[in-house]
């Protein structure tokens, strides 16, 4: 049975580097041509998007990880069953518990690499990752714009446009701003000279004009109004968000903050290792097939199952960062339950062969 063993246990794990490839080349491409399309707007380089994708990469993992994992296992055992090998190793007395003892290994190594991925990786990563956007705003606040382009802000509000730049990127010289405002009114600013600032402690960023006037509204209209300015400081990028600030914080941080959204970032941090490691046991429990429906048969129907255990996760997740449900009803009751589901899929698997 050793070599058994080590047969399916080989079959599992091709199977989860090629199902967690794919996902990976998947996510990672989305979200790489999101960073080309602010590239292409002056937001950052090219060479930049590449080093966020690198720093972003074990968040991307620790997420697909646990979903490779079901789709490997789910495979694998569909195969044993539609090639009649289950059979025999039934009639061995290997049944679904005893494929989940082959496959304990193979299922919990993957799940430490998440709790790595989750508990440590992830967030110094988040966190070099944000002192290096921040280090870009420090050299050079506007290094992306040239005399005579124009630059879209991040968040898509302001559009600026300089004659002339410092060498430092810090100081413009003949700028014309474009706010889109939320009442819908736009607001136009024009200035002789200006500079941009940072609030270094919350990354926010101001632009600091000097000797210029202020439209708001379109000519012609009763709301129509202009203004001229000596000094006129306006907000132009805000500071990251506190869930984004949470995201930055060490594990060991979060468990000593009682807030509620810190809470949720830590159970949700401890949850995606045992949401990889039920998922693999459940994949077990969904995979019996009839010998001629094929190993692709259980795919669909399986799929319905751990997406909708992430989908809770996720729901119980914002839940309890709302503080809506206790600690211990949050994210534990979701494990709780589909750990019963997975337990009952393999007791009635293994059923038949007991009577």
């Amino acid at each position: 049975m050793r070599v058994a063993e080590r047969y399916v246990n080989k079959e599992l794990f091709s199977l989860f580097l090629f199902i967690l490839s794919f996902l990976l080349l998947v996510v990672v491409g989305g979200r790489f041509l999101s960073y080309l399309e602010e590239a292409s707007l002056g937001l950052l380089s090219s060479s930049m998007a590449l080093l966020l994708i690198v720093y972003r990469l074990p968040e991307f993992v620790q997420v697909v990880a646990p979903f490779a994992v079901f789709f490997a296992v789910l495979l694998t055992c569909s195969r044993l069953y539609a090639e009649s090998e289950m059979a025999i190793f039934q009639s061995a007395g290997v049944g679904a518990y005893g494929l989940a003892k082959w496959f304990s290994i193979s299922i919990g190594t993957i799940s430490l690499v998440v709790a790595f991925f989750s508990l440590l990786l992830t967030p110094n990563m988040s966190s070099l990752m944000e002192e290096f956007l921040v280090d870009q705003r420090k050299t050079s606040s506007f290094e992306m714009i040239a005399p005579g382009d124009f630059l879209t802000t991040k968040k898509g509000t302001y559009t600026i446009h300089t004659e002339n730049v410092s060498p430092d990127g810090d100081f413009l010289q003949n700028i014309f701003v474009f706010e889109e405002s939320s009442s819908g009114k736009g607001i136009s600013l024009w200035a002789r000279r200006g500079e941009i600032t940072i609030d270094e402690e919350k990354g926010t960023r101001f632009l600091h004009l000097l000797d210029g006037i202020r439209y708001e509204g379109r000519p012609g209209r009763a709301d129509y109004r202009v203004m001229e300015f000596q000094s006129f400081v306006q907000e132009i990028e805000y500071a990251a968000t506190e869930s984004d600030k949470l995201k930055l914080a060490s594990t060991q941080t979060l468990d000593l903050d009682d807030s509620p959204k810190a809470r949720g970032e830590f159970h949700w941090r401890i949850g995606l290792p045992i949401f990889c490691f039920i998922s693999g046991f459940l994949a077990l429990g969904l995979s019996k097939t009839k010998p001629r429906q094929g190993r692709y048969a259980r795919v669909v129907p399986a799929a319905f199952f751990v997406f909708s255990y992430y989908l809770l996760l996720l729901f119980n997740h914002n839940a309890l960062t709302e503080n809506s449900v206790p600690t211990y009803l949050g994210l534990w009751l979701v494990h709780l339950l589909y750990a019963g589901l997975t337990i009952y899929s393999c007791y009635k698997i293994d059923r038949p062969s007991t009577v």
